[in-house]
């Protein structure tokens, strides 16, 4: 996300909180940062660890990201989408994920995936930038989303080549995305893709 103090960021899905968290160190605690979950319970966690670390930029309130907010279009300079999703980058951990990710099962997540992407764009201003993430290793709901949400929409992929942690080697990094695999990169598994909106 690479996110710099003074901007307008939201963090759609943001419950834990720990990415918003690391957002607002980045931040300097100075700027505006949006942190929104559809559960009171977890906002009411963010707004708790926000307090308990210090952060006075965030802002905790429940909402969903499938719900579009037409008044705040065009108004954030980062949005980070962690999205929901089959969660099968985390398979070694919590095994019975695979009892409940068949085909339609992810189907129906792509689908989400997809509307929550769409109005993540829509908050953006031009030049802004999108990071989508998840903990799975879908194709489907990886490559698969960036890839049509590119193709639909006027961004574009950003080389993140020098974004990366140092233990961290990618070798499609520099076509705007990266994914993680246990046996590779002894993390879980992940997927994260960043986006520019163009300009025009």
């Amino acid at each position: 996300l690479n996110p710099s103090p003074g901007e307008k960021i939201l963090d759609a899905c943001a419950a834990p909180g720990g990415k918003s968290f690391a957002i607002a160190g980045l931040m300097k605690n100075k700027g505006t940062l949006v942190s929104r979950d559809i559960y009171e319970n977890k906002v009411l966690m963010l707004k708790e660890g926000a307090k308990r670390l210090g952060i006075s930029i965030m802002r905790a309130e429940k909402g969903d990201a499938l719900a579009f907010c037409p008044d705040e279009a065009g108004s954030y300079d980062r949005v980070l989408v962690d999205a929901p999703c089959s969660g099968l980058g985390l398979i070694r951990k919590k095994p019975d994920i695979r009892l409940k990710s068949d085909g339609g099962y992810i189907d129906g997540l792509i689908s989400l995936q997809r509307d929550i992407l769409k109005n993540a764009g829509e908050y953006l201003k031009p030049g802004g930038i999108l990071v989508y993430s998840t903990c799975t290793l879908s194709k489907k709901e990886n490559t698969g989303n960036m890839g049509w949400f590119l193709q639909n929409f006027n961004f574009e992929s950003v080389d993140i080549s020098g974004l990366l942690p140092d233990n961290i080697v990618s070798e499609t990094a520099h076509l705007g995305y990266a994914e993680l695999y246990p046996h590779i990169h002894d993390t879980d598994g992940f997927f994260i893709a960043c986006m520019r909106k163009r300009e025009v």
